[in-house]
């Protein structure tokens, strides 16, 4: 007897494609093209605060070194610590076997690459922390969709209309599983279009400094713990009740959650009066 296929919109792109006749990743096109749209978007920022020429490619060069080096030894410290302990080099070793890149990681090397450039050019680091959110969030999304590209960071098994079947990752038959690279992806633009709200209706270049800053880190990682309910879980013990995503998501919500309180608008009111 023949078994029913489950229903689910099968998945089933190559992670390579062939361009000029070299085969280059699907996930490396999206990210240098996030990279590039997110420059523009810093660019805007920069020069509407009228900052030295230059500041926008030098920062863009710096945030994209300190993300690509947080990203790598983040997933290995954070995901495969017990490797790291037995050999620290383990964290930076290119040829290793631990592969993948963290985004919890890749936050940390964009905040440390913010404050060596921050004290180099003497700009304010809130201001500068503002000015690339927008650039950051959309890096966010089309890093995401190089995970479906890729077939990785996969959701949990669902019986949704709209489940993706991922043949790449689960060779052994049609599992639904939740799209969860197109959930985060979308959780991006959703933070992208509160920065956009929130830089117009506070003035843009009169919005309380730091407030962008705020709205991105409680915004995008409050979406990012939820999302991770509906990821197949990867957890630091079988008895912990959050994913190892959770964990790292919260002290960025929390750290949002305290300096929006100090930096919205409104609260700034009531705090003068």
């Amino acid at each position: 007897m023949n078994e029913i296929a489950p229903p689910c919109i099968i998945w089933n792109l190559d992670p390579t494609i062939t361009l000029w006749s070299m085969n280059v990743r699907w996930y490396g096109l999206l990210f240098g093209l996030g990279i590039i749209l997110g420059h523009t978007l810093l660019s805007w920022q920069i020069a509407r605060a009228g900052y030295p020429e230059n500041t926008d490619i030098r920062l863009t060069w710096a945030l994209a070194l300190g993300m690509l080096i947080g990203a790598f030894t983040g997933h290995r410290v954070f995901y495969a610590w017990d490797q790291v302990a037995a050999n620290p080099w383990a964290a930076f070793n290119l040829k290793g076997p631990i592969v993948g890149l963290s985004s919890h990681g890749a936050a940390v090397g964009i905040l440390l690459a913010l404050y060596v450039y921050h004290k180099w050019s003497r700009i304010p680091f809130l201001d500068l922390a503002d000015r690339i959110t927008f650039g950051t969030t959309l890096v966010a999304f089309f890093v995401r969709l190089g995970n479906l590209a890729n077939s990785e960071i996969v959701g949990k098994t669902t019986s949704v209309p709209w489940a993706l079947c991922l043949t790449h990752h689960d060779r052994t038959g049609l599992v639904p599983r939740h799209p969860v690279q197109i959930y985060e992806a979308l959780l991006s633009l959703v933070v992208l279009g509160l920065l956009f709200w929130a830089d117009r209706r506070h003035g843009g270049e009169q919005r309380p400094r730091g407030m962008l800053l705020a709205l991105f880190a409680s915004s995008y990682f409050g979406l990012r713990i939820v999302a991770e309910f509906f990821k197949e879980p990867m957890v630091f013990s079988a008895d912990s009740p959050l994913s190892i995503g959770q964990i790292l998501s919260l002290p960025f919500f929390l750290a949002g959650v305290i300096l929006l309180r100090q930096t919205w608008p409104g609260n700034i009111r009531r705090s003068a009066e």
